[in-house]
């Protein structure tokens, strides 16, 4: 079991998902971030313990400071930046331009306006979902094929 944010995972801690991608979250000091996201039916990881992962979707660089961004290849369209951390951040470029911030602490998980606070996420469930359009809501299911890639590594 992990805990983020006074939140408990159980399974896998996915404190965070965007656009069809996994954001999954290790004890660390700074946390250590992954994130995977499905390419016809494979795992693709963009982010791998806070470290890019060359890959076919994406185009993945890390700055001096260790701040990871991530741009669509095919758009060059900003998708998010993660900045690992004792409270990692992550921005989430919208649909139209703008940008929704989140923050992962040890006493809460926000994004925009949300704070999550002393929930208890099982098994096969994820935090919070950002929408593309800047949208959020408190958990969701994992899908049966990432909670196998997960289950594999």
């Amino acid at each position: 079991m992990a805990r983020f944010g006074g939140n408990e995972f159980t399974g896998f801690s996915v404190p965070l998902v965007f656009s069809g991608r996994y954001f999954i979250v290790e004890p660390g000091n700074p946390a250590l971030v992954s994130v995977l996201v499905e390419k016809d039916g494979e795992p693709v990881f963009e982010v791998l313990k806070n470290r890019p992962v060359e890959n076919l979707v994406t185009q993945v660089s890390i700055n001096a400071t260790g701040v990871v961004t991530v741009v669509d290849k095919d758009s060059s369209k900003f998708l998010y930046k993660i900045r690992p951390g004792s409270e990692t951040s992550v921005v989430f470029g919208k649909l139209d331009g703008g940008e929704v911030s989140a923050r992962i602490s040890d006493r809460s998980i926000q994004v925009g306006g949300v704070t999550v606070q002393n929930n208890r996420f099982a098994g096969n469930m994820a935090g919070v979902v950002v929408e593309s359009s800047g949208a959020v809501r408190i958990g969701a299911p994992i899908p049966l094929l990432v909670l196998q890639w997960l289950s594999s590594q």
